[in-house]
């Protein structure tokens, strides 16, 4: 019987913390310092491999926590990332801003500034005639204007009246259903009624739109066409009905239109 020998327990090896975890960890926080998915991708990948390794190692292997913190430090990296670059997309494709553009359109711009429109105060005259608004048809130098009806009929011929200046200015009421006032629409390219009309803005408003405003201006809105001439500030001062064309055709207009605009103003009469 030979010598005895002391018996030791076995002790597992000691454990040790999964390199890939770690250098999960080290890729997602670069990942969200500067990389983004350059570093954010691998990240996620080691760091699930780590997870994996620890699982099947009974023990022999920890970090799994800092496997965790990889990934998710390289999902955040990596949706930072793509966010960036993004944007950094969308302001180099962006359109050009209006401070960008050229300077002769801003010039041009601030060179003619429009005073405020007011119905109170009178412009002074000038002998050269407004350019056509926006969206108004020409025929020759009569110029034909129909109010927009998303804003107020009192503001818009304040404008029109304000940069008519030279120029005479006829409120006519108007209505769909009228026959005459279809006439009178129609004879409007004639060369006669360019004539009679010549240096004429014509506001052709619709009485049923602006009902209560012409009835604050103590228009006429039961019959219509009605062919008001306003002044400076936007007051009719002489008015005449389509009673006074003896037939509607352009002749009969153009020669009773002509009379109207080119005659001194008068009190109105007929107005109801």
């Amino acid at each position: 019987m030979g010598p005895l020998r002391p018996h030791w327990p076995w002790r597992p090896p000691p454990s040790r913390t999964e390199p890939k975890a770690v250098l999960a960890l080290v890729l997602g926080l670069v990942s969200i310092g500067c990389f983004g998915p350059l570093a954010g991708l691998p990240a996620i990948v080691l760091g699930s491999l780590a997870r994996r390794d620890i699982d099947q190692s009974r023990g022999a292997l920890t970090g799994r926590a800092v496997a965790a913190a990889g990934i998710v430090s390289g999902l955040f990296g990596t949706g930072l990332g793509v966010v960036v670059v993004l944007w950094a997309m969308g302001a180099a494709f962006a359109p050009e801003s209006e401070e960008d553009a050229p300077a002769v359109a801003a010039v041009a711009t601030e060179a003619a500034p429009e005073p405020p429109p007011t119905l109170a105060t009178a412009p002074p005259i000038a002998t050269a005639p407004a350019p056509a608004q926006s969206g108004a048809q020409t025929y020759g130098s009569l110029e034909v204007i129909d109010p927009d009806d998303s804003r107020s009929l009192h503001s818009q011929l304040a404008e029109i009246v304000n940069r008519s200046r030279g120029r005479t200015v006829v409120l006519q009421t108007n209505a769909r259903a009228s026959a005459a006032c279809a006439e009178v629409a129609r004879a409007l390219p004639d060369e006669r009624m360019r004539r009679a009309l010549a240096d004429v803005t014509l506001v052709r408003v619709d009485v049923d739109e602006y009902e209560t405003e012409l009835a604050q201006m103590k228009l006429a809105t039961t019959t219509t066409p009605w062919f008001y001439k306003l002044d400076a500030r936007g007051v009719p001062t002489d008015a005449i009905s389509a009673d006074a064309f003896r037939a509607d055709d352009p002749e009969n207009m153009a020669s009773a239109l002509g009379k109207f605009v080119h005659r001194a103003s008068q009190r109105r009469r007929g107005a109801r």
